[in-house]
């Protein structure tokens, strides 16, 4: 288990005044005849403890000011640009008979995706958590096997609307995808860059 550190002072993402939210989600059901939904930020997102019978979907960090850049599939989401983050998983519970499989979702949020991270391991997410990740939910303390998406799994983006394709047996598939957040009003933004010291939530990360 590896424990956040409480840190006061400059971070590496400023939080602004808005929200950027996941504003809708469609498509088939499962094959176990569940929807896809949005979710609040669930208190684990751990592979034994967020399970379902459906992809879900929950926003993490909204709004925040980047600076520096973060590791994606392909390339880099550029630092000095204001994101907001979401996660999208499929994980049924251990013990589980069969395969889970949830096709053709879509997912569509108010900006532009501009990031995903979807990697086998779940290593680009594990690297992007501290600055990403939902205050208040448990992430792994490493990315491991399978984290992410493999063999018939995939996506394909469309703007601000990302189509996703996933199959679990154990352990279960996480992405993160990361949108545009509009640039928050000028005094907005002179609030959130003045220097306020930023609380960074102790998280605790286990895996």
């Amino acid at each position: 288990m590896r424990k956040g550190i409480l840190s006061i002072g400059l971070t590496l993402a400023v939080a602004s005044m808005a929200t950027a939210d996941i504003t809708g989600v469609s498509g088939p059901l499962s094959n176990r005849g569940v929807a896809a939904a949005e979710i609040a930020a669930p208190a684990n997102a751990l592979d034994s403890m967020a399970t379902n019978l459906a992809q879900q979907g929950f926003n993490e960090m909204q709004d925040i000011f980047l600076t520096t850049a973060l590791n994606m599939d392909s390339g880099v989401i550029a630092a000095n640009q204001w994101v907001s983050s979401h996660m999208i998983f499929l994980n049924h519970a251990n013990g589980t008979s069969g395969a889970t499989v949830h096709n053709n979702v879509t997912w569509t949020f108010d900006g532009a995706i501009i990031g995903v991270m979807s990697d086998s391991q779940g290593n680009l997410e594990d690297a992007s958590t501290s600055i990403l990740g939902s205050a208040t939910t448990n992430y792994p303390a490493s990315g491991f096997n399978a984290r992410g998406l493999e063999g018939n799994d995939g996506y394909s983006v469309n703007g601000n609307e990302i189509t996703v394709n996933m199959r679990v047996t154990q352990p279960g598939d996480w992405i993160r995808v990361v949108t545009a957040s509009p640039v928050p009003s000028p005094s907005a933004m002179a609030l959130a860059m003045i220097g306020l010291p930023v609380i960074s939530m102790v998280r605790r990360r286990r895996h």
